[in-house]
């Protein structure tokens, strides 16, 4: 069963496609269930209920993320640690700062410094970074040493050289970084791949990627060619099989063929999702359809994505849940 967090009176609930409600309105605020569990906040403090409305974890917490490899990373008065789905406190909260376990390490700050502690709470790889992100399935996280960045592996060895001024998590088998004042793809073994003189890169996303070059944006393939010509104001990601695209502050959609699909001809979008498009005419937001017609007149202030037939929505500072005709259901 499908559940939707609403605020009624400034308090929030839970209620079910149908409007009823599921979860009493007692939370000051609750977002969307993931893993079977709900995030609250009462009183400033934060935790998890179950679909029953029973607490999982009590609000004990200042914030407190979702799970990930069994494990939550909690704040408690500007320090953090981890607890596990029983909601025992397994690594102390002591820490200045702390990101979500990936491959059973999670980088977290103690005197100034990263440093990345395994499920035990024994610190694995020695805090001795200015900013550390989390393991990626490669076995390797991006961490900064002073103004650079590399690439570092699960014993802490950094294999790449602290050489980049930014870079980004291996997708297809490249990361896009920059590298002496150049924007560059390099292989997992940190060879240059692609240097095609790039304003902005992407990472690559299905084979292909928005970069820009000479102030105008294109896609490119995993070799580096232009697949769809550059012309374009700007250009997104294909994060579906559509992705979106502008000229001259108007936006539409193209597919991986370069083909327009929805004309750009729209104040702004946002993304594709179970066959609607969002689009914005005049500060109001509405969804097209593949046809580029209108289904779901523009008069919302803002709009998600659908999922399973529905769509978050707010108008007028209130919000709320419509089908794909736009009728409200909650």
């Amino acid at each position: 069963m499908k559940m939707y967090p609403v605020e009624l009176d400034n308090k929030y609930g839970y209620i079910d496609e149908n409007g009823k409600t599921i979860v009493p309105f007692i939370f000051d605020y609750a977002d969307e269930f993931e893993d079977e569990m709900g995030f609250v906040e009462v009183d400033g403090l934060c935790g998890f209920i179950n679909r029953q409305g029973d607490y999982i974890i009590a609000p004990k917490y200042n914030d407190i993320n979702y799970f990930n490899e069994g494990m939550a990373l909690v704040e408690l008065d500007h320090r953090y640690g981890y607890i596990d789905l029983q909601g025992n406190e397994v690594i102390k909260v002591k820490y200045e700062e702390g990101k979500g376990f990936t491959e059973g390490l999670a980088a977290v700050k103690i005197l100034g410094k990263w440093g990345y502690i395994n499920r035990h709470g024994n610190m694995i790889i020695p805090p001795t970074f200015d900013d550390a992100n989390e393991f990626e399935e490669n076995g390797l996280a991006i961490v900064r040493k002073g103004e650079n960045y590399g690439y570092i592996n699960g014993e802490g060895q950094c294999i790449s050289g602290f050489i980049y001024e930014y870079a980004n998590n291996f997708n297809e088998g490249l990361a896009n970084v920059g590298l002496e004042g150049k924007n560059v793809y390099v292989d997992e073994n940190f060879n240059i791949k692609i240097d095609g003189n790039f304003d902005f890169t992407n990472e690559l996303l299905n084979g292909l990627a928005a970069v820009s070059q000479d102030n105008l944006w294109g896609y490119i393939n995993n070799s580096g060619d232009f697949v769809i010509e550059k012309r374009y104001s700007w250009a997104d990601n294909f994060n579906t099989e559509y992705a979106a695209v502008s000229i001259e502050d108007k936006y539409g959609f193209i597919d991986r063929n370069g083909n327009i699909i929805i004309p750009i001809e729209y104040d702004n979008v946002l993304e594709y999702s179970e066959g609607l498009f969002s689009v914005e005419i005049n500060e109001k937001w509405g969804f097209v359809d593949l046809k580029g017609h209108i289904v779901i007149e523009p008069k919302f202030h803002e709009v998600d994505n659908f999922y399973n037939g529905v769509c978050k929505v707010i108008i007028d500072e209130k919000e709320g849940y419509i089908n794909k005709e736009g009728e409200f259901i909650i």
